[in-house]
């Protein structure tokens, strides 16, 4: 039997029609829907992977009809079908059929036994009747064509009419820009007429149509990169002009969005406000002279330097011409099928985390792609001048960036970064090419950035970077945490104005408050060198003692480790006094490359790290991917909440190839190097019991090979979850070691996602519910014989120090530098004290509290 399958931008229309064509069909019919985007599918738009997914699950030889709505929908389902293998795609027929009426003509020949070229048929001349009836009527027919075409063509006939204009005048804060964009985009693609846009000069006062003066246009308002590059300001005129059926509405939903201001509140408006920042960089800096820009501190330090903003490195382009036109056609296509879902998956992780606003930039990236305009000019510079899709999509996309730079509006001008960086990504997965070199400073300076990924992290040039700015982010985010292990001061959270900063300007930031100047005056420029120095003489003072064990005034010995994410972490470990790796980050060998590591390259990157260690041993953390870390080729799922889903061991479990695979690598680099297994994210008993047997299958197959090994070795957990604290005790008995992850401990016990700023009061590990949980585990390991260690950001915090001390932590594990410092305060404790101190923690009543009564501690030392 025939499959059909809708394609509509509503999944209520979709859903709709499905339950209208049930009720008409003879028989129950193979039928799936493609239908809107976003979470819960409720947004417009359409989405041509899960146009694959729904053809895929209905499909059989007999054939699947698609009809699609309107707009991007055709597109979609075009390159939905280049997506497909060949033997599928003979057996499928995109309809241009009217929709509705179109489905249930279908549906009828389906349920009677039709095959495919029948079903398409009656579903193209479903509109007959219809033009019968009002023929007979003597009512007047415009712009129906009762032959059947060729191909669909929906709005071709929409110009025969006179067009509808009116006059609006934009009051956007900034204008016609990313955002309002594309909603306005994303609302006229939901209705059949040809919508233009032209500016007014501002000379113009009078609104009579017949009198108007153009300055700019008209474009289309279906293509998001020519309605941009109007540059229309705040305070503009536009003049917007409709062509076919649905004109009049289109008019009306028009006008009623700018007159909601394209629904943005004043509070979101406020939040995105640029200061107007001067080609003279000293008139952006006399906006913060006399105060600093405040955000979150995430890594100590000082950092003065010329503004450096992220550039992606270019990938070559080949220019030649001796090509398959439809070949090309169809590679672009699909390249920009595969980064459109990338970005929905992109865009549904950050609607999580961060929240609509912040997700709602994804739109205008999402209708680049589907641009229309530009995809007819990359077309014909395909098939017209046999160009190749690469050389093709790279012009155009220039040509496109360049007109967001020519725009007077400043704010349009930076979204030219948009679309290099949406070009970029076609680019890449068109050319099977990734780029690793992500930064090309001339000099050393302070790279201010939107958001750094783990990925862009282990990437970053130290030496050509003296400090980090970020906008999104916080202070226990995996780049975070990657920051303070390359000892770079960071702050994060810092206000969105900072990206359009001109490169060059002398910026000066403090990683300890959290505070960023702008062209900073010479009296603050000397205080900060002041405290810099003190900074660093301090810190020089402490490093020639780290060496030395940490006891207590009273003797208690209390181990100190460093966590290590590089073979550069490992040597500052050494260097800062470290006595173990108290946490490997494996994924460091699955970043900035293409391919999983082999078995051979983990186990030589893992001794090379057991040289560097020596006799010191290293806990090797298995791969810990999903919820802000994300390694493209893994093709990790995408979920709504992915902190709450298939991360960590929970994919170990998903790919056991990949989990034995560094299982193996582990067992036969402990020959030479002292390394115990660490296995993260273990929330029940199941899962300890599950990973120890991939252990034992991966030592029973070496064993099988005759190839050498270090058998038994020791095993340890990390404890992340409140279930883990909870049952210490049982996992006591099938490990040697247990070590408290409080960043993650904190998320879950306080449920605050940790990468969202929005939260950051909730983020703090001496929480007194957290504490609890800390003294729990190690209560309860003790019990046993088993020792506990602190792993999480609050090991290295010197205010949490002396009440983790008193909580009985046996190892506090930490990013290199912090190791001086910490050492330090633990020589100047005393059992007594800090145990009553903990005992005070415990019965406070939030995490202000507890920071309040360990620093005031402190001060008495």
């Amino acid at each position: 039997m025939v499959g059909l399958v809708l394609v509509s931008h509503s999944r209520k229309l979709a859903d709709t029609l499905i339950a209208l064509i049930q009720q008409v069909s003879a028989a129950t019919i193979p039928i799936a829907r493609a239908a809107g985007v976003g979470e819960d599918h409720q947004d417009f738009g359409t989405d041509a992977m899960e146009i694959v997914e729904a053809i895929q699950s209905i499909y059989s030889d007999d054939g699947v009809l698609v009809l699609m709505d309107l707009g991007s929908a055709l597109l979609s389902a075009e390159m939905a079908l280049e997506l497909l293998p060949e033997e599928m795609q003979t057996h499928i027929r995109l309809c241009s059929a009217p929709f509705v009426e179109g489905a249930i003509f279908a549906a009828v020949q389906i349920s009677i036994g039709s095959d495919l070229d029948s079903v398409d048929q009656e579903a193209r001349q479903s509109l007959l009747p219809k033009i019968d009836q009002l023929s007979a009527s003597g009512k007047p027919i415009e712009n129906l064509q009762p032959e059947i075409a060729p191909s669909p063509a929906p709005t071709s006939s929409n110009k025969v009419q006179a067009p509808q204009q009116m006059i609006l005048t934009i009051m956007t804060k900034h204008g016609l820009h990313a955002r309002p964009v594309a909603k306005l985009v994303q609302m006229i693609k939901t209705f059949d007429a040809d919508v233009e846009v032209a500016t007014l000069l501002p000379a113009e006062m009078t609104e009579a149509v017949e009198e108007i003066r153009i300055a700019r246009g008209p474009v289309p308002a279906a293509s998001l990169n020519r309605l941009a590059s109007l540059g229309v300001v705040q305070g503009d005129r536009i003049l917007v002009s409709a062509h076919g059926r649905m004109a009049k509405e289109a008019l009306q939903a028009i006008r009623l969005l700018v007159a909601e201001n394209f629904g943005e509140k004043d509070g979101e408006i406020e939040s995105e406000a640029q200061p107007e920042f001067q080609q003279k960089p000293s008139e952006a800096g006399a906006i913060f002279s006399e105060k600093a820009l405040t955000g979150i501190p995430v890594s100590e330090g000082i950092a003065i330097g010329p503004v450096f903003h992220y550039h992606q490195a270019r990938i070559e382009i080949p220019q030649h011409d001796d090509v398959d036109p439809q070949t090309e056609w169809n590679s672009l296509l699909r390249a920009i099928a595969l980064v459109q879902n990338n970005i929905v998956q992109r865009r549904r992780q950050v609607q999580s985390s961060l929240g609509e606003a912040k997700a709602a930039i994804f739109d205008a990236h999402l209708f680049m792609l589907e641009d229309v305009s530009l995809l007819e000019r990359v077309r014909r510079q395909i098939f017209e001048q046999h160009s190749n899709a690469a050389a093709a999509w790279d012009r155009e996309m220039k040509k496109a960036a360049d007109s967001y730079r020519a725009t007077p509006n400043l704010y349009l001008q930076q979204r030219a970064v948009d679309v290099e960086d949406v070009a970029m990504q076609v680019l890449s997965v068109l050319l099977g090419k990734t780029t690793t070199a992500f930064l090309t400073f001339p000099e050393p300076g302070v790279l201010i950035v939107e958001e750094l990924t783990p990925t862009s992290i282990a990437q970053l040039d130290n030496s050509k970077i003296r400090g980090i700015v970020t906008v999104i982010g916080g202070p226990t985010s995996h780049s975070a945490i990657l920051a303070r292990v390359l000892g770079m001061p960071t702050i994060t959270g810092i206000h969105p104005s900072v990206l359009m900063l001109p490169e060059g300007i002398i910026v000066a930031i403090d990683g300890f408050q959290g505070k960023m100047w702008i062209e900073p005056d010479v009296n603050v420029l000397n205080e900060l060198h002041r405290r810099q120095t003190e900074w660093l003489t301090t810190r020089e003072q402490l490093l020639a003692s780290s060496h030395q064990p940490a006891l207590t005034r009273d003797g208690r010995r209390v181990k100190i480790a460093a966590n290590a994410g590089s073979e550069l972490d490992a040597a500052m470990a050494v260097k800062n006094g470290a006595e173990a790796i108290g946490i490997l980050r494996t994924e460091f060998l699955y970043l900035t490359r293409d391919s999983a590591p082999t078995e051979e390259e983990q186990k030589e990157t893992l001794t090379r790290m057991g040289e560097i260690m020596g006799e010191r041993p290293i806990y090797v953390r298995t791969l810990d991917v999903g919820g802000d870390k994300d390694i493209p080729y893994l093709h990790l799922p995408v979920e709504a909440n992915p902190f709450l889903g298939v991360r960590s061991l929970r994919f170990s479990f998903k790919k056991p190839d990949i989990f034995l695979t560094q299982l193996r690598a582990i067992l036969r680099a402990g020959v030479q190097a002292n390394l115990r297994i660490m296995l993260p994210m273990i929330s029940q008993l199941d899962d300890l019991i599950q990973a120890q047997r991939y252990v034992e299958q991966a030592h029973q197959a070496l064993e099988q090979e005759g190839i050498p090994h270090r058998w038994p070795l020791e095993a340890a957990m990390m404890v992340e979850t409140p279930s883990a604290a909870l049952l210490t005790a049982a996992f006591a008995k099938h490990l040697d070691y247990f070590s408290i992850g409080t960043n993650d401990l904190t998320q879950y016990t306080l449920a605050a996602e940790r990468g969202n700023p929005e939260l950051t009061s909730y983020h703090d590990g001496l929480h007194p519910s957290v504490l609890y949980l800390i003294r729990k585990v190690v209560q309860d390991a003790h019990q046993f014989g088993k020792k506990t260690g602190v792993c999480g950001e609050l090991a290295g915090d010197p205010t949490a120090v002396p009440i983790l001390v008193g909580l009985g932590v046996d190892e506090l594990s930490m990013n290199p530098g912090s190791i001086p410092r910490v050492k330090d305060i633990i020589r100047r404790l005393e059992l007594p004290s800090v145990s009553r101190l903990a005992e005070n923690a415990l019965q406070a009543e939030s995490a202000i509290d507890v920071r309040c009564m360990a620093e005031k501690f402190l001060s008495t030392l």
